[in-house]
């Protein structure tokens, strides 16, 4: 997970009816939609299952500590998709503790390598990472137009664990999908398990008008690409866009530190089958 920072969670607390009207205006689909698209679920379970839960988020101080904000953020983001959220008064293990025992359905929390929305009684984890590329993909999926991204070219860059999880994702989706990457050992393992091609970025960029830019390197698509019909998903932090072509593709431009990952991961976490004991 990309670290945050004050400032980013903050200001995504603030703006956050601002953040889906935009999702809204490129995709026609709010937040849930977005969060049941990605889980393969239909809008009204999602909604229902979301309406119906309680979620505690618990503070973790180990490691490099608390962000200022971030546990403030995912409850006022889980209230917004309609569930009873709230931070626990206690964290790290009393926290979790107190979440049990009040009897909350979705405990998240985040230390410094991995984010989780626990369900206690269904025994189902929903990881940040893949609930994150699977939202940004469907994002791109609804932004693509008439048949999605469905026999379109996409291009992927960065093969992280968000990366790799988006390309797989789309080409479920049917996209002929090229993916750029820097490191040998990732670009070959996505390769040779995913019937994707390998590309420079000119030449992905050259051949793509549909992005999803994972990685965290800024200033990697300029304005000169970005015409009337670019759209780029970006769960990268920061975007791989220059100021420039940030303002030249406007609305087409998918990206915020945190909504849709959580709302992936609150969907997945209610909606998964319940894992058997043992």
């Amino acid at each position: 997970m990309t670290r945050l920072v004050e400032d980013d969670v903050r200001a995504l607390t603030a703006h956050l009816d601002q953040v889906e009207r935009a999702l809204v205006s490129l995709t026609g689909r709010d937040f849930v939609a977005l969060a049941a698209r990605a889980c393969g679920v239909g809008e009204g379970v999602a909604r229902d299952a979301l309406a119906h839960a309680a979620v505690a988020v618990v503070p973790i101080t180990s490691g490099e500590g608390l962000i200022p904000g971030f546990v403030e953020c995912v409850a006022a983001i889980c209230a917004r998709l309609g569930c009873r959220a709230r931070v626990t008064a206690a964290s790290d293990v009393a926290g979790f503790a107190e979440a049990l025992t009040v009897g909350d359905d979705l405990v998240f929390a985040a230390d410094d390598r991995r984010f989780l929305a626990l369900h206690p009684a269904h025994r189902v984890v929903a990881d940040d990472d893949p609930c994150t590329a699977h939202a940004y993909a469907a994002a791109l999926d609804a932004a693509a137009g008439e048949g999605g991204c469905a026999g379109k070219p996409v291009l992927v860059i960065g093969l992280g664990p968000v990366g790799r999880a988006a390309a797989a994702r789309l080409v479920a989706l049917g996209a002929r999908v090229l993916v750029c990457e820097t490191d040998a050992v990732r670009l070959a393992a996505a390769t040779s398990s995913l019937p994707v091609a390998a590309v420079s970025l000119a030449e992905g960029l050259a051949s793509c008008r549909l992005v999803l830019d994972a990685t965290p390197t800024p200033d990697l698509i300029d304005a000169d690409w970005v015409g009337s019909d670019g759209v780029v998903s970006s769960p990268g932090l920061p975007p791989g866009v220059t100021a420039a072509a940030a303002q030249a593709l406007g609305e087409r431009l998918v990206h915020e530190p945190l909504a849709l990952g959580v709302a992936a991961m609150a969907v997945e976490a209610l909606t998964a089958p319940t894992r058997p004991v043992g």
